[in-house]
């Protein structure tokens, strides 16, 4: 293997851990969140607790925009390289702190003031980490093969969702109730601090994206990139609002919010809601894969547009068989709702990195992932629970996800195809 197939295998790599360490990490918090209402939050009414819950996991969410302002500029004025160094210790610190918190019963209202902060500061470092790796695995591989490699950003993600949901689906197999609540939690966020120093110590060693260095040696740097995104990229933000809209709140409704769905609202056991959970993540993380690797052939806008299709087609049918306790119809639409949501997650990466120049893409890319994950995604599973209770029940989550995949299919249609796409940096030389 030559230098540079090296540097780019181990820019794939050190990339896509980091990613895959930050949502396994991250989504340990939801993946528990009915040990944590009741550790942390305590209150009489259960529905209570958990909109508590979940109100922390909103909060932790809110703090994203500014680490991807914050990391974004750093990434685009210094260094790709650093902002993804300094997000990786910055994730990983807050979740060894969890795994060692008391609980509310040991210190009182202290639990979970301290848990926020935490929260917080996890939702700083993962607004700087996601964005950053994105633009990096996108610059720093062949022009010809960006929407497959791109899409690995994605690809970590699931496969850290599918990481996550496999320790605690092995926790609740070896663990009574009781040993769960009372000390086996907590092994899950200590797992993860071997694999957080690798990910460190690899991230060091990375050079640095050549986009970015053509672009600092011909001085074309900005001084504000975020500034520059809104003054000039109004029209190309809306376009990827309009597909974030679908793909943040399918995300968040199913794979964070899902498992809670299930059994706290349909009287499912944990196992079971944790392994149909877990079949739609591994349905999602190998879509985009696949379709990361199509749209380097297709049309990546056909593939956005098939995809949320599909996501308002499957979407009644598999709430309809959570009700029904159908077990094969359950796996079926599970696979397919995962496969559609990779589908057009898989695919959006590489979109929303080409829409920008290099000057401004870490800013510009962080700031549309993170702005709308609190916007559409953050909020999903507090809403999905209003309408539960006030709406007519668990169906009112799929009306709620097919009108945003109708929004985002006719804002598509409509706005994506005049976006502009911006030659890489390399095509300049």
């Amino acid at each position: 293997m030559d230098t540079t197939n090296k540097n780019v295998v181990t820019s794939i790599i050190s990339s896509s851990i980091g990613n895959v360490l930050e949502w396994y990490e991250y989504s340990l918090y939801a993946y528990f969140s009915m040990v944590i209402s009741t550790l942390f939050f305590p209150m009489e009414d259960n529905f209570v607790s958990i909109i508590l819950t979940f109100s922390t996991f909103a909060a932790g969410l809110a703090a994203r925009p500014l680490g991807g302002i914050i990391f974004g500029y750093i990434g685009d004025k210094y260094s790709r390289k650093k902002m993804l160094t300094l997000t990786i210790l910055m994730m990983s610190v807050p979740t060894l702190c969890m795994g060692f918190l008391p609980t509310y019963q040991s210190i009182g209202l202290m639990a979970p003031i301290i848990l926020v902060f935490l929260r917080i500061i996890q939702g700083v470092a993962l607004g700087g980490e996601f964005g950053a790796s994105c633009v990096y695995l996108y610059e720093s591989v062949p022009q010809n093969k960006r929407g497959f490699f791109g899409s690995f950003a994605l690809t970590g993600v699931g496969t850290g969702l599918v990481l996550s949901a496999c320790t605690i689906f092995i926790v609740e197999s070896l663990f009574d109730k009781e040993a769960i609540h009372s000390y086996a939690w907590r092994i899950p966020f200590f797992i993860s601090v071997i694999g957080s120093f690798l990910a460190f110590y690899m991230r060091r060693k990375l050079l640095e994206s050549p986009d970015f260095l053509i672009v600092q040696q011909k001085h074309e740097l900005v001084s504000n990139p975020l500034a520059e995104l809104f003054r000039n990229y109004k029209k190309s933000l809306i376009g990827l609002f309009a597909i974030f809209l679908t793909t943040q709140i399918s995300f968040f409704v199913f794979f964070i919010f899902g498992k809670t769905m299930m059994i706290d609202f349909l009287n499912y056991d944990s196992r079971t809601a944790g392994f149909y959970n877990l079949l739609t993540m591994v349905s999602y993380t190998i879509a985009t894969m696949v379709f990361g690797y199509l749209s380097d052939k297709i049309n990546k806008r056909y593939i956005i547009l098939l995809g949320t299709l599909g996501i308002f087609l499957i979407v009644t049918p598999f709430i309809q068989s959570l009700q029904s306790g159908f077990t094969s119809m359950i796996l079926a639409t599970s696979l397919l709702l995962g496969a559609f949501i990779g589908m057009t997650e898989g695919t959006l990466n590489p979109i929303v990195a080409e829409t920008f120049p290099t000057n401004i893409r870490a800013t510009s890319v962080a700031f549309c992932w993170n702005f709308t994950s609190i916007a559409f995604g953050g909020v999903a599973p507090l809403i999905s629970m209003w309408l539960i209770e006030h709406a007519g029940g668990v169906s009112a989550v799929a009306y709620y996800l097919m009108l945003a995949c109708t929004v985002t299919f006719a804002s598509t249609v409509c706005v994506l195809v005049r976006f502009k796409v911006h030659k890489p940096a390399t095509d300049t030389i």
